[in-house]
């Protein structure tokens, strides 16, 4: 009987170290393994995620006690207003060039699910945010990933941004929800993997050992109307004239 009840005890004891084993074998490979799923749709995914799991982020604040403005209360439009200018530089082989952070219809998706999920975010939790949109729709184009950690603090809204228009270019991957979602831990440094948030008019950056960090933007919520949406020129097929076009 006591030797049933000692094996009985290794192997429970072994099972256990087993399940911790792998899972901070997991979180070791995956950053946010242990994220909170709040909210998913097709080609979004809101998850919480804790304080400790964005490092140095003591310092997006002056003040040594950090309290967050959750839940926050946004309406669509002003969704649109605060995220729908945001442009990126990236740099290629042939150059830079300039793009929307959010293509047309991704931005409906973010203007359609955000508002939920931050009137639902605890108010100790950051919220992280992983968009997928193929905004070409061929069948030779991919999928692309944009991350960002979200935080409200002192009046102001944060939006730090991992990788932008990171190309999925495993097909396989695309369609499953738990494997597009996994992405690179997203940091409070100065770094530069090839793409940035472009300046522009009421784009207003964060500051790292006084330099601004040009992935953290920052949107004063007390000054909120100096936000408007511009809406995007809509590309038409070309119309031939008799007049003007034909040979």
């Amino acid at each position: 009987m006591n030797f049933s009840l000692l094996d009985f005890m290794k192997g429970k004891a072994l099972r256990t170290s087993l399940i911790l084993f792998l899972a901070f074998s997991f979180s070791g490979c995956y950053p946010y393994f242990f994220k909170d799923r709040m909210f998913r749709s097709e080609g979004m995914g809101f998850f919480t995620i804790s304080v400790s799991d964005l490092p140095d982020f003591d310092k997006t604040s002056k003040n040594e006690d950090i309290k967050l403005d959750h839940p926050i209360q946004l309406d669509q439009a002003k969704i649109k207003d605060y995220f729908g200018n945001l442009r990126y530089s990236k740099r290629s082989s042939v150059g830079y060039f300039s793009d929307f952070v959010f293509s047309d219809h991704e931005l409906d998706l973010l203007a359609r699910d955000l508002p939920y999920t931050l009137k639902n975010l605890p108010n100790d939790k950051l919220l992280l945010i992983i968009s997928k949109y193929d905004d070409t729709q061929s069948v030779i184009s991919f999928d692309e990933v944009t991350s960002c950690v979200l935080w409200a603090a002192e009046g102001k809204i944060n939006l730090l941004f991992g990788r932008v228009k990171r190309e999925l270019v495993d097909r396989d991957a695309a369609l499953d929800f738990s494997r597009w979602t996994r992405i690179e831990k997203i940091r409070l440094v100065h770094g530069f993997d090839g793409t940035e948030i472009a300046e522009g008019e009421n784009v207003d950056f964060g500051q790292i050992d006084g330099l601004p960090l040009r992935k953290w933007v920052v949107f004063d919520m007390k000054n909120s109307s100096k936000y408007k949406f511009t809406p995007r020129k809509q590309y038409q097929p070309v119309k031939l004239t008799d007049e003007n076009d034909r040979p």
